[in-house]
């Protein structure tokens, strides 16, 4: 599969079943200028080969200082820091930005102006968005339905597969509720189902 860096992509799955190790894996190398979001502050092995920022003042500083690898850990959990974030990258453009986790920063019913901006008019400025997700349900429908590469693990909840039905033909519908841990299906905008499995450090 090739998935340019300005491409839109998804990946959901409950707790623990290979999201975050995908996006770092498969994704993140592939990316020449990328940002980490990191609400979680559970991926520090990035920083080994990444700059640390805390705040958007120190993601501007970075970017302007030419650094093309970074982690964003925010001090400040509001969702204004988030939105500041989101302008940074808009207005600096060709970067590849991968947000873990997106529920903590949207739900179903409101996201932040400059995070939509990076959804709907990002590609064309070279911003890329990987969108992590334990929650089909909860997430934003502009989230999903910008996404041109969708990556499906295991999932528990009806309404959460129920969400994602759409993308996937009906004899996978099944297959969805019984992925093992780390295998996941992969589906692109022209609903080529691929599975990928096992997907682990």
């Amino acid at each position: 599969m090739q998935i340019k860096s300005n491409a839109r992509v998804w990946i959901c799955g409950k707790t623990g079943s290979g999201k975050t190790v995908l996006a770092k894996r498969m994704l993140w190398p592939g990316a020449a200028r990328r940002i980490f979001h990191d609400i979680k502050c559970e991926n520090n092995d990035l920083a080994i080969n990444a700059t640390m920022c805390k705040n958007p003042v120190e993601i501007s500083r970075a970017i302007q200082a030419g650094k093309v690898s970074i982690l964003y850990q925010p001090d400040d959990l509001d969702t204004s820091d988030f939105n500041e974030f989101c302008k940074i990258v808009y207005a600096h453009g060709n970067f590849t930005i991968f947000i873990d986790e997106i529920a903590a920063v949207c739900d179903n019913n409101w996201m932040e102006p400059w995070h939509k901006a990076l959804l709907m008019r990002g590609r064309s400025r070279g911003i890329g968005q990987v969108n992590l997700s334990q929650r089909p349900r909860a997430c934003h429908n502009t989230v999903i339905s910008e996404a041109e590469h969708f990556f499906v693990f295991k999932l528990n909840l009806q309404t959460d597969v129920q969400k994602i039905k759409q993308f996937f033909p009906k004899k996978y519908h099944n297959e969805i509720y019984n992925l093992p841990l780390y295998h996941c299906l992969y589906t692109d905008i022209t609903g080529v189902v691929k599975p990928l499995a096992p997907i682990r450090m």
